[in-house]
C-alpha cells in the first residue's frame, strides 16, 4: 500500500485521542464523537461482519444531539472512509489478476454507462440501498476524478444522513432495538456465509489477497 494508507492509519489514531479529549472537556458531544469513532469500521471493506451498522447508529446518536450535527458529522467520518476505500478498491484492482475484467462484457457495459453521466450515477448510488461499492468500482474504472467522486458522493449521502437523524429523532426508538438490529444484521450475514461454507470475508475487497 502506498503512503498514504500510513498517514491516514495515523491521522485516525490521532483522531480518536483528540475525540477523547473533546468528550472530557465537552461530555454533552460524547454521541457525535463516538458516532465518528464507529463510523471507521462501519463503513470499511469488513462493515457487512462487524456490528458497527451505520444507520443504526446514526438514528442512536440522533436522540442525543440535533439532527444537522448528526448529518455532518455522519457525512464527514463517511467521506474520509471513503476516500481510504477508494484507494484501496484502486490498489486491489489493479493487479493482474483483475485487470482481465476489465474485458469482461458485463464490466465494458456497465462502465459504458457510467460515462455517460458519471456524476449523477454516483449521486444516486449514494442516496439510495444500490451497494455502493459498484459505483465506486465504475469511477476507478472509467478514472473518474477523485474530486468530483466525493462531491457526488456527499451529494448523495447528505439527504440520505439527514433522513435517518430525522427520522431516529423522531421516532426515538429504544437503544435495545437498534443494538438487535446492528448485531442482529452481522451475525446474520456470518451465519448465512458459514452456513454455505463460504468465507466469512466473501465478496469484500480484503478477501482478494
Amino acid at each position: 500500500m502506498d503512503r498514504r494508507w500510513n498517514r491516514f492509519l495515523r491521522a485516525t489514531a490521532v483522531a480518536g485521542l483528540a475525540g477523547i479529549s473533546i468528550v472530557l472537556l465537552f461530555p454533552g458531544s460524547a454521541p457525535l464523537i463516538w458516532l465518528g469513532v464507529l463510523g471507521i469500521p462501519a463503513n470499511s471493506p469488513l462493515s457487512p461482519i462487524l456490528p458497527t451498522a451505520f444507520e443504526p447508529l446514526i438514528m442512536e446518536a440522533a436522540k442525543h444531539a440535533s439532527a444537522v450535527a448528526v448529518t455532518v458529522v455522519a457525512s464527514a467520518v463517511y467521506l474520509y472512509t471513503e476516500y481510504l476505500n477508494w484507494h484501496l478498491y484502486a490498489w486491489v484492482l489493479s493487479w493482474q489478476r483483475f485487470q482481465v475484467l476489465q474485458d469482461r462484457r458485463w464490466v465494458k457495459w456497465g462502465v459504458s454507462h457510467f460515462t455517460r453521466s458519471p456524476f449523477t450515477t454516483v449521486v444516486v448510488f449514494a442516496f439510495t440501498p444500490i451497494p455502493f461499492w459498484i459505483a465506486r468500482c465504475l469511477a476507478i474504472l472509467h478514472r473518474y476524478p477523485i474530486q468530483r467522486f466525493m462531491l457526488a458522493t456527499l451529494v448523495g449521502r447528505l439527504p440520505r444522513f439527514f433522513l435517518y437523524a430525522w427520522f431516529g429523532a423522531a421516532i426515538q426508538a429504544p437503544t435495545a432495538v437498534l443494538v438487535g438490529i446492528i448485531f442482529g444484521t452481522a451475525l446474520l450475514v456470518i451465519g448465512s456465509r458459514l452456513a454455505r461454507h463460504r468465507p466469512v470475508l466473501a465478496e469484500t475487497v480484503l478477501d482478494q489477497g
